[in-house]
């Protein structure tokens, strides 16, 4: 099989710092457990790994898992962001901690602040749940979620010119009709696009396979908002291609792909580049 890699591949420079700044907690404080308060980034194998060298990933509750925590333990803030009132309850509980929040994530946070100082309110598009989402809308009450698959509930506006910015691993191509929609209702909208380079890079590069392939091939995990853009985006465009989004190798090994020819691979931002190189060798030996 042909098979072509969708370029850039993988960790973002936002996930590269993340595993290094876990990494660095460990080396500062061999003797003690680490600690990793949800997923580091999106991408199970990525977990795995991080729990096979000792980290310990706390899956539950936020408030409920810091709260289990003693004096001393040492604790890692995830890429994605999370409720500035943990910081204060680590400060409290004399937990050591790494902040390995995105600086991308980071500058929206302090956007945030500053046009709630300014007295305006916020509208931030983003998915209902997804921690990145979840950080920005408990900055303040003035921050209102424009729900990409639910929209919003425009009574909750009253600002003329409300500051509009969005969640940073969205589809670049689907930002555009969000904002129509809000400057239908609020003409004097400040918007600003605040799509991560890393995950626009990718998304327009799905957009240059070439139309005569017959596979295209999405490797992420099932929680990363970049890569199921990625597998929307090659869905939409490529309606001749049998589109997958794939975990790992064992996932594509289960996929019947006897009668293709002509193959093009990409993957997440937080997908481990090995496992993008097991499945392109799997492929090109088929």
């Amino acid at each position: 099989m042909e098979v072509a890699l969708v370029k850039p591949q993988g960790f973002c420079s936002g996930v590269t710092r993340a595993v290094q700044l876990a990494h660095q907690a460990k080396e500062d404080h061999k003797d003690k457990t680490v600690y990793i308060l949800g997923m580091l980034a999106h991408n199970q194998s990525l977990i795995d790994s991080l729990t096979n060298e000792g980290f310990v990933t706390l899956d539950g509750s936020e408030y409920e898992e810091i709260n289990k925590l003693q004096k001393g333990d040492v604790l890692v803030f995830t890429a994605h962001g999370h409720d500035e009132k943990l910081d204060k309850i680590a400060k409290e509980k004399g937990l050591i901690t790494y902040d390995a929040t995105c600086f991308k994530v980071q500058d929206n946070l302090n956007k945030i602040k500053r046009e709630i100082a300014n007295g305006h309110q916020v509208i931030y598009i983003g998915q209902s749940g997804h921690k990145e989402a979840n950080a920005a809308l408990t900055v303040s009450d003035k921050v209102s979620l424009y729900d990409t698959k639910l929209l919003i509930n425009y009574q909750l506006i009253t600002d003329k010119s409300p500051f509009v910015l969005n969640q940073t691993t969205l589809n670049f191509y689907e930002l555009r009709k969000y904002h129509e929609d809000i400057l239908k209702h609020y003409p004097g909208a400040r918007i600003e696009n605040e799509i991560c380079n890393a995950t626009r890079l990718r998304q327009e590069a799905i957009l240059k396979i070439e139309k005569d392939t017959d596979l295209i091939v999405i490797v992420g995990h099932p929680k990363s908002s970049n890569s199921n853009k990625l597998y929307d985006i090659a869905l939409a465009n490529y309606p001749n291609a049998l589109v997958v989004m794939v975990s790992d190798l064992s996932e594509l090994k289960k996929i019947p792909l006897d009668c293709k020819r002509k193959a093009a691979v990409g993957s997440g931002a937080s997908t481990p580049q090995y496992i993008v190189d097991e499945i392109y060798n799997y492929l090109i030996s088929k």
